[in-house]
């Protein structure tokens, strides 16, 4: 969660838009998954919660969207890395 919040806040001080709103929603949504956890729980997670209540559907397919949301980033990334690595290289003049 502190990751994710992190990465949204560099995308946003180094003026990355476009990742930047990309991260917005999954940050804003670890922190009120947080803020909504009830006192006495151990976290958002909590694995007497989950079995007691019939939550863990629910929890497997928050997960395995968040898993989909992080490697499309991770491809956008190493998309966007690429195009900047190949900026970076001083490349001679040419000569005709």
């Amino acid at each position: 969660m502190i990751a994710q919040a992190l990465a949204t806040v560099l995308m946003l001080v180094s003026m990355h838009w476009f990742v930047f709103l990309l991260n917005l929603p999954v940050a804003s949504w670890n922190v009120y998954r947080y803020v909504k956890v009830p006192m006495g729980n151990m976290g958002v997670y909590d694995p007497t919660e989950i079995h007691n209540r019939g939550q863990l559907k629910s929890h497997m397919k928050e997960s395995m969207i968040k898993l989909g949301f992080h490697l499309l980033c991770f491809f956008i990334y190493l998309y966007r890395f690429k195009n900047v690595s190949e900026f970076d290289q001083i490349r001679p003049p040419d000569i005709c």
